[in-house]
């Protein structure tokens, strides 16, 4: 996990890019600030997360960020 949630979405997109390992080990921080109300931010996230071929998996609400986990669509 990165030292400290992402607050913008082109780090976020940039950490889900450059990983190179299986998407169980990948766990994303994302900070409250950047989840709007309407859920744009995320939307492009969860988008990314997807092309890659990986599902959510769940989250973890922690103090000021969401700790994200995913799988991989053959589960």
């Amino acid at each position: 996990m990165q030292d400290r949630p992402f607050t913008d979405i082109g780090s976020a997109l940039a950490s889900i890019d450059g990983f190179s390992g299986l998407p169980e080990d990948f766990v994303l921080a994302i900070s409250d600030d950047m989840q709007d109300p309407m859920g744009a931010g995320m939307a492009i996230v969860a988008d990314r997360i997807l092309a890659r071929g990986w599902l959510p998996a769940g989250f973890e609400q922690r103090e000021g960020f969401r700790l994200y986990r995913y799988g991989s669509q053959d589960i």
